[in-house]
């Protein structure tokens, strides 16, 4: 009696009475949103790739836009007797993965875990995010049973008994604004979201390529200036979308492992949403400790001061990782220049990135349309190559040894020499625009002798005809009147 209370006081969370003894229609919401396509990736993959399960790839089926508000839960179709079964297979998952008590469960959930009467079923435990009051957030790889078990990213949203109401308006918050970007080519889709356990889940669709992170790692070099470049334009294209939404958008999290690079190359994804940041529960950051955020977090964040230009500060840390190849840690109070771990990066964009780590928030980047700005002026001027040219991008002479984030010494190979870019590049182009002059525009002697006329004549013509025409029309407007 107690489980099967349980259960039913989940399955009727949010609902309104009508909601919970009428009829219920489906959930699902679609959207009209251009469907992402998915298709199989080999086995093996790294924590920071994600893609479909490679054993169904007849059955991946394409990325619908369908959403599912986590505050009404649909009913189970089934008969009395499946439905006792269902309630035996719940229970034996939730002996599984910890204790199951009202409210939030105090262990945490173990991969083989069943969810949502078993469609879902959890895989891989990515990363965990905790703040405070005993909420935390935990990114899982997960099966869809309903896709041919094809993979998921299901994030997982804990929170206290006695929070659940507070969250309400969270939640609802989270989900409208994940939805809405979620149609941007840029962020992973929602695809479903519910409650379950004392918990909350929200399911995005899978992302097919590797993060930022694992990419220094399998080619133990940071990454080339020009791919970081366009890196960044392509997240300030993302940051200028969230701030638009109303109330504005906070990822929060922006950091080398939340940066995918797609299959193609030249596409940057950004996943690994917030939930919490998300709906605005600035209330579960402010006063954390520093030591529970990564190294790429905006100073101001353990203030509760999150915005905009918490996200550009982020996205900064992570260009300058991913640069360098060292972490943004503060050394003395502030954080090294970046040539001087790198030579190789131009002075203009180790301006740019200085810039954006200032520790004071009034004297960094504004609003992204600020470093968009930046970042394209210094591409046109320098000549830098788009990404997809087909020409390839030259990698900094950096190797670096086991783990990226070690903050271990990086051994340095010999520097190529780089020119001054802009002053070289104003030079080129003014000396192709006079060579462009000389051959375009012809000598004065050159030129054909004009035409003789006599225009004093033809001016005289035409200004008596029009003196006529307007005796005429003083004439025949008399003769009316």
């Amino acid at each position: 009696m107690q489980n099967r209370s349980a259960h039913q006081a989940s399955a009727n969370f949010g609902q309104t009475p009508t909601q919970v003894g009428g009829s219920h229609s489906d959930p699902l919401a679609a959207k009209s949103v251009p469907s992402r396509p998915l298709s199989a990736s080999p086995s093996g993959r790294s924590a920071g790739t994600y893609s479909p399960d490679a054993q169904n790839p007849q059955n991946a089926p394409r990325a619908s836009r369908l959403v599912t508000d986590p505050l009404l839960l649909d009913k189970q179709r089934e008969q009395p007797g499946q439905k006792a079964s269902s309630d035996q297979q719940n229970n034996a998952a939730s002996t599984q993965g910890g204790t199951r008590t009202s409210g939030a469960n105090t262990r945490a959930l173990l991969p083989g875990t069943v969810l949502r009467g078993g469609r879902y079923r959890l895989h891989e435990l990515q990363e965990r995010q905790d703040w405070l009051s005993g909420v935390y957030e935990a990114m899982w790889i997960a099966q869809d049973a309903h896709r041919g078990a094809s993979q998921v990213m299901i994030c997982e949203l804990v929170t206290s008994e006695s929070d659940s109401v507070v969250m309400q308006p969270t939640l609802r918050t989270a989900t409208m604004a994940l939805t809405s970007v979620g149609r941007h080519p840029h962020i992973p889709t929602l695809w479903d979201a519910f409650s379950d356990r004392g918990r909350y889940f929200f399911v995005f669709e899978p992302i097919q390529g590797e993060s930022l992170l694992n990419r220094m790692r399998r080619t133990g070099r940071a990454m080339a200036e020009q791919e970081v470049i366009e890196c960044c334009l392509q997240m300030t294209e993302v940051l200028e979308l969230l701030a638009q939404q109303s109330p504005p958008l906070v990822h929060g999290l922006i950091r080398p492992e939340h940066i995918l690079v797609g299959r193609s190359g030249s596409q940057y994804i950004l996943t690994n949403f917030s939930i919490v940041l998300a709906g605005s529960a600035t209330q579960f950051v402010a006063g954390i400790d520093r030591t529970r955020l990564s190294a790429y977090s905006a100073p101001e964040f353990v203030r509760g001061v999150i915005d905009v230009r918490s996200d550009l500060y982020s996205l900064m840390a992570t260009a300058y990782h991913a640069v360098t190849g060292n972490m943004p840690t503060s050394a003395n109070g502030s954080i090294p220049q970046a040539q001087r771990l790198n030579p190789s990066v131009s002075p203009q964009f180790d301006n740019i990135l200085g810039k954006g780590l200032r520790p004071i928030v009034s004297q960094r980047y504004q609003r992204s349309s600020e470093l968009r700005q930046d970042l394209l002026a210094m591409r046109s001027v320098s000549g830098t190559l788009v990404p997809g040219s087909g020409q390839r991008l030259e990698q900094p002479a950096f190797r670096i040894f086991n783990d990226v984030q070690s903050g271990q010494k990086i051994d340095q190979a010999p520097a190529q020499h780089v020119p001054d870019s802009v002053a070289q590049a104003l030079k080129s182009l003014a000396s192709i625009d006079d060579e462009e002059d000389r051959m375009l525009l012809p000598r004065p002697e050159e030129l054909p002798p004009l035409e003789e006329r006599n225009d004093k004549l033809q001016a005289a013509i035409w200004l008596s005809a029009i003196l006529v025409c307007l005796v005429l029309v003083i004439i025949i407007s008399r003769g009316f009147f």
